[in-house]
């Protein structure tokens, strides 16, 4: 995520001083690297800065497809209009320089949601310039190739309306007033980004030491001091003491065996008494005779603790039981009739 799409989804609002302090602290960062090479960005605005994560104010600048040293300067259309310095408008030889005053502009924008500089094309854009910052001074006219595109014969602006139907007057309006805010060090800062003469602009280094910049680094603490390390002590427990206090350790107390639910044993075996002890009831037209035998039956019925030689010996007391009914049934003359026969 870019820095426009950034000001887009916090709704055109822009952002507190704090945050904006250090997105500006790290683009100078990048900016005095660029200037120790002798490297010209070029086109810097808040589409080529990009969050290197979300949630953090770590920030990362791209699209040097513009770029130049400062000895091979190729293109002399160069920035976008936003952000585009006065040297490069006016058609002064640019060099570093433009890169800081398009950085005033960027924080400006931050801090207001939208460009400090809204012009619809060059003339307009060096008018609304003109509105905020007056007139450029006369060595900075004196060297412009391009002078009369935006300056009568007798040195004064020309004026222009825009689409909206609106003309911008020169210095009617200070820069406390176009970026919204009472705060004088952040306010003297963008100032000191957005001077006409490129030679008294300030510098990366010169940023860096800025009191604005300072404010945020008071209260910093180095790199390689954190709060764990002075103020708050450990409150890891030694080996010692995490022996002998606290909660055991699940992972070390050895396995248990299962503890036996006796409640449910006893209600089982309360539920097996009862069952044994009920009566059955007799199915539905039985006789007297086959209601005694079922009887004589269950009072044989072994216990839940016999044996597998008792169970044998119940399955021999039935055959002998049946035997007994069949021959009992032959005394009486109720013959069966043979199998197969009908």
């Amino acid at each position: 995520m870019n820095l426009y799409e950034l000001i887009k989804k916090n709704n055109f609002q822009g952002f507190s001083i704090a945050l904006i302090r250090r997105f500006a602290f790290s683009l100078l960062q990048c900016l005095k690297l660029l200037q120790r090479d002798k490297i010209i960005h070029c086109d810097l605005k808040p589409e080529n800065i990009l969050l290197r994560q979300r949630g953090q104010s770590s920030i990362k600048v791209i699209d040097f497809g513009s770029s130049c040293y400062e000895h091979q300067r190729v293109y002399t259309y160069i920035q976008s209009r936003f952000y585009r310095s006065p040297e490069v408008i006016l058609g002064l030889p640019y060099s570093m320089p433009i890169d800081m005053w398009s950085f005033g502009c960027i924080l400006a924008e931050l801090y207001t949601g939208y460009p400090l500089f809204p012009g619809e094309n060059e003339v307009e854009q060096l008018a609304c310039i003109m509105e905020v910052m007056g007139l450029p001074p006369n060595n900075v006219l004196e060297q412009a190739t391009r002078r009369r595109l935006f300056f009568d014969s007798k040195g004064n602006p020309r004026s222009i309306t825009n689409s909206k139907g609106k003309k911008r007057r020169v210095g009617s309006k200070d820069l406390q007033q176009a970026v919204k805010t009472s705060d004088a060090n952040f306010l003297d800062f963008i100032r000191r980004c957005l001077e006409w003469d490129p030679s008294i602009r300030m510098t990366p280094e010169e940023a860096l030491q800025h009191e604005w910049i300072k404010e945020g680094l008071v209260h910093r603490r180095p790199r390689g001091e954190s709060n764990r390390d002075k103020t708050k002590p450990s409150h890891r427990p030694s080996p010692a003491q995490s022996e002998t206090s606290g909660p055991p350790d699940p992972y070390k107390v050895p396995a248990q065996p299962p503890v036996k639910d006796t409640q449910k044993s006893e209600e089982w075996r309360v539920t097996l008494k009862d069952r044994k002890s009920a009566k059955r009831v007799p199915p539905i037209g039985a006789s007297a005779e086959t209601q005694k035998h079922e009887e004589q039956l269950s009072a044989r019925a072994p216990s839940a603790k016999t044996s597998i030689k008792s169970g044998r010996k119940e399955e021999s007391n039935l055959s002998e039981d049946k035997l007994h009914k069949q021959e009992t049934s032959i005394e009486e003359g109720k013959f069966l009739p043979p199998i197969g026969n009908k």
